[in-house]
């Protein structure tokens, strides 16, 4: 009865603040993901929901645009990890087709798409690690100041996303640049002992030597891509607090 309450006192401003929470929680990382059943993730953003309607300020004076500044906010804050989590996964697709390994992908169940053995790996790692450093909480106070910001400068926050696009390609490129580099070197290696015995089938002799050497050096390079990925992870953190200050 008392929740009945709650949500009938707030009923105008619990749809506004329910689609921003809803829209930011499909962007989390394992929590958003297909296979987090959607009964889950409803239940979810409604508990939030109901915890936020007494703390924060909506104005329901205009219901269409505060549902459209709640879905642009939402979506702006959940694209920031996204970015993230597709330059790691790219960089570990970069490392399957320079290994061979591309051929035995598998289906990710958390994306619905087909990734390679490192691609899950580095998938999973990275979604760890997005709850290692508690970032989840920062979406959940950067939810709670967004509701604080009077004027919404549209055209900067799409700058801004614009702007952390551009790291994609650049963050995926520190992560595999190891591995990519070794399997150039044998690559170039195994063409040299093909012109020196051109009698022996270099081709097929190259496939175990790169997916052990592509393995070993991903190891070694690691702690480095976990560095990486962490500072990523931080100016995420950053960024969700200059989108809602």
């Amino acid at each position: 009865m008392e929740l009945y309450n709650l949500i009938n006192t707030y009923a105008e401003r619990f749809i506004p603040i329910f689609i921003r929470v809803a829209v930011i929680i499909s962007f989390i990382p394992f929590i958003g993901s297909r296979m987090t059943p959607r009964m889950v993730r409803a239940g979810l953003a409604v508990a939030l929901t109901i915890l936020l309607l007494p703390v924060v300020n909506v104005n329901t004076e205009n219901l269409v645009k505060a549902i459209f500044e709640a879905f642009f906010i939402g979506a702006a804050l959940g694209l920031i990890v996204r970015i993230i989590i597709g330059a790691v996964e790219t960089a570990a697709q970069w490392m399957d087709l320079q290994m061979g390994l591309a051929l035995a992908a598998v289906l990710n169940p958390l994306l619905g798409a087909q990734l390679g053995p490192l691609g899950l790996f580095y998938s999973l790692m990275t979604m760890a690690l997005f709850f290692a450093l508690d970032l989840h909480h920062y979406f959940i106070e950067g939810i709670v100041r967004s509701f604080d910001v009077t004027n919404i400068q549209y055209v900067g926050i799409f700058n801004s996303v614009l702007q952390l696009n551009s790291i994609l390609f650049p963050l995926a490129f520190k992560i595999a640049a190891p591995v990519i580099l070794v399997q150039v070197l044998i690559i170039i290696s195994m063409g040299f002992l093909s012109r020196a015995f051109p009698q022996a089938n270099i081709f097929f002799e190259s496939f175990p030597l790169l997916i052990l050497g592509g393995v070993f050096f991903a190891a070694l390079s690691m702690p480095l891509a976990l560095m990486v990925i962490s500072r990523a992870f931080m100016n995420v953190k950053d960024a969700i607090m200059v989108f809602t200050r």
